[in-house]
């Protein structure tokens, strides 16, 4: 009896490891199945992409059969195909990094923007005051030459020295500082807009500056004096026919396209910029040599004059230092574009 139950609990071990030994041996079976199949699979690939290629075996079947490859093809394209796998794996781990690289790129973007932001509104800022300073200025000289025209009485020459400043003085620099975006109304303007301002303060200044052309003109003639006969006379023709010349570049400039058979626009665009800068300088000294005529002293002393003549320089500084600037570029530009 106990012989026999001795030879079962050896019986049922065996049985035991033999139960072990089977599931063991059964799932190496399954994964060497699984890798036998995912192997046939890359092979049944190779072997259509070959068939595709157009490439060809050494060795031949008969009956129509698939072809067979040697062992060193075999080698070889299995090699190509782990290397393909490799290849489909770091390109699938690529968007992650790239979209890491995107996102750190788009922190950067805007922490950069912030720091735009901020400067914006430290520059609108010193915009504001300073364009309440220059507006200041310059109506002011304005107001006050207009002032001391119709003070007495109205006659036809008070019409000039009243439309000669609006029109250099307020209007004109209004639209020098539209287009070099230092003024802070139209600063955020669109480039249109900017435009279409900069063609507006121009035409209503140079309708005005027609106007005083003709009055003063007339006025001379019904006097009986001879005309350009002192400096503020020679500088306003000068002043004159240099903004005629502004305006033309103005016309080409803005029908560029149209006239690019004509002239290049680049050329255009620099004889409006050189022909607007020198009508604006020659403005504002046509003007200070009439805060200093005969006419103005009779009413002003040196103190008065002096703080004209002031104003009428920071105004100017303020409006000119940008298009000068620009112009310098386009100067080089041109130059460099032309050699």
């Amino acid at each position: 009896m106990q012989a026999q139950q001795v030879v079962r609990r050896d019986l049922t071990a065996s049985s035991i490891l033999a139960g072990k030994n089977s599931s063991t041996d059964f799932v190496e079976t399954q994964q060497n199945n699984n890798d036998a199949g995912r192997i046939g699979r890359g092979r049944d690939e190779i072997r259509r992409n070959l068939a595709v290629n157009g490439s060809s075996y050494q060795h031949y079947s008969m009956g129509g059969e698939e072809p067979e490859a040697t062992s060193a093809e075999h080698e070889q394209l299995f090699a190509d195909y782990r290397d393909e796998e490799r290849k489909d794996s770091v390109q699938e781990e690529t968007p992650a990094t790239d979209e890491g690289m995107d996102r750190s790129r788009r922190n950067g973007n805007r922490n950069v923007n912030n720091r735009a932001i901020d400067r914006g509104v430290t520059f609108s800022r010193k915009l504001i005051l300073a364009n309440v300073l220059i507006n200041g200025l310059m109506f002011g000289v304005a107001g006050y030459i207009t002032y001391h025209c119709f003070n007495k009485a109205m006659v036809l020459f008070s019409w000039h020295p009243t439309f000669m400043s609006i029109g250099y003085l307020i209007l004109m620099s209004q639209a020098v500082l539209t287009m070099s975006g230092a003024n802070y109304f139209t600063h955020r303007c669109h480039h249109r807009t900017k435009v279409f301002l900069h063609w507006l303060l121009q035409a209503v200044a140079g309708i005005l500056i027609t106007i005083a052309s003709v009055c003063i003109f007339l006025n001379k003639v019904r006097l009986g004096k001879p005309h350009f006969q002192t400096l503020h006379g020679i500088f306003g023709l000068v002043t004159v026919c240099f903004t005629l010349a502004s305006i033309g570049g103005g016309v080409t400039t803005k029908y560029a396209f149209q006239l690019r058979h004509y002239i290049r626009p680049m050329y255009s665009k620099l004889a409006h910029g050189i022909a607007g800068t020198a009508a604006y300088l020659l403005s504002i000294t046509t003007i200070s040599l009439g805060v200093y005529s005969r006419w103005f002293q009779e009413d002003n002393d040196a103190n008065v004059r002096l703080t004209l003549v002031i104003a009428i320089g920071t105004v100017a500084l303020y409006v000119i230092v940008a298009p000068i600037s620009n112009l310098v570029q386009r100067i080089k530009t041109t130059i460099r574009t032309t050699l």
